[in-house]
């Protein structure tokens, strides 16, 4: 287990930028199992932490995902408030950043399970098309140092995650055939960019009696097809269990198309959705393999992540069902 920023630098950090907190207590929130989050206490208020595991790599770097908070914010995309981004060797150690905290809950299966949620799981598939046009409507131009593809949005993400699947080295040829049959018939040409959040899905949002009160974990967004949101929101392995429901486990996909519309989104042409479906499936069963492959290969030995080994399967099966679909 890393060892915990200092709460005696936490505390400066928070200092400079208003009133001093008095001490700190630092404990670990459990579920992130790409980036280090921490719960910051003071005598009267609550603060998050958020960094890079000393040694651990991810897609985008904490400073964009900083960034990107303040510009969704200013989109009103619900967000926790950015304070403060710390580089390496700051005040955090590794890489990091000071949010507000938003109290709530972020875990799929009482979200989806227990009593106390079930207002909000009538109003969330509504709530989550309204911010997921409120992402899209923003520029990805204006953020300053995000990826955004020259070319086809959807060959770029077959070449990310067939380069990221040599990296790893595990041989998986169901997605293999998944990424041949993605490049054999590729989506309608889409003109459109937008900022793609990339992991927009039940887990990434905090919910509370009202329903959606923030949207996190920006480390996958960059500029795109704003269809690749959609399609990834739609896949099994974000509805824990709920099956008959393809958005996030509370809704169903033409109420959230609709509330999308609504809310200033365009209707993905439904050859693009199953495309962006599928290529879901692929990134979920390379990014399980590469966590896995972290925890074998001593980067960062965790059961969650080895655990995450074992799910491969999971979206290779869903990846053939769709595209053995048409």
């Amino acid at each position: 287990m890393p060892e915990p920023p200092d709460s005696e630098a936490v505390r400066s950090v928070l200092a400079e930028g208003g009133d001093d907190p008095g001490p700190l207590r630092l404990a670990p929130i459990p579920g992130g199992a790409s980036r280090e989050v921490y719960l910051v206490e003071g005598d009267t208020d609550r603060w998050v932490l958020r960094r890079d595991p000393p040694g651990a790599q991810s897609f985008a770097p904490l400073e964009l995902e900083h960034r990107l908070l303040g510009v969704a914010a200013d989109a009103r995309v619900p967000v926790p408030r950015p304070l403060r981004f710390e580089p390496q060797g700051g005040a955090f150690g590794s890489p990091g950043f000071l949010m507000e905290h938003i109290a709530g809950d972020s875990l799929a299966p009482r979200l989806l399970r227990r009593e106390e949620y079930a207002a909000a799981r009538q109003r969330l598939g509504t709530q989550l098309a309204t911010a997921l046009a409120g992402i899209h409507s923003i520029d990805p131009g204006t953020v300053s140092g995000l990826e955004v593809p020259h070319g086809e949005a959807g060959l770029a993400a077959c070449e990310l995650w067939e380069a990221e699947l040599d990296r790893i080295g595990e041989p998986l040829p169901a997605v293999e055939a998944g990424l041949r049959w993605l490049r054999l018939n590729p989506p309608p040409r889409s003109a459109r960019r937008a900022l793609v959040h990339g992991d927009f899905r039940l887990g990434n949002f905090i919910v509370d009696a009202d329903g959606l009160a923030a949207v996190i974990d920006w480390e996958l967004a960059h500029g795109g097809d704003p269809v690749e949101d959609i399609g990834w929101l739609m896949i099994r392995a974000w509805r824990f269990g709920n099956d008959d429901l393809p958005v996030a486990g509370v809704g169903t996909l033409e109420s959230f198309l609709e509330a999308y519309e609504e809310a200033g989104g365009s209707r993905p042409n439904p050859q693009s959705l199953r495309w962006w479906e599928a290529m879901a499936n692929v990134k979920w069963a390379v990014i399980c393999a590469r966590q896995a492959r972290d925890h074998l290969d001593g980067v960062r030995p965790s059961h969650e992540l080895a655990s995450l080994g074992r799910r491969i399967c999971e979206p290779e099966w869903d990846l053939l069902q769709v595209i053995g679909a048409g």
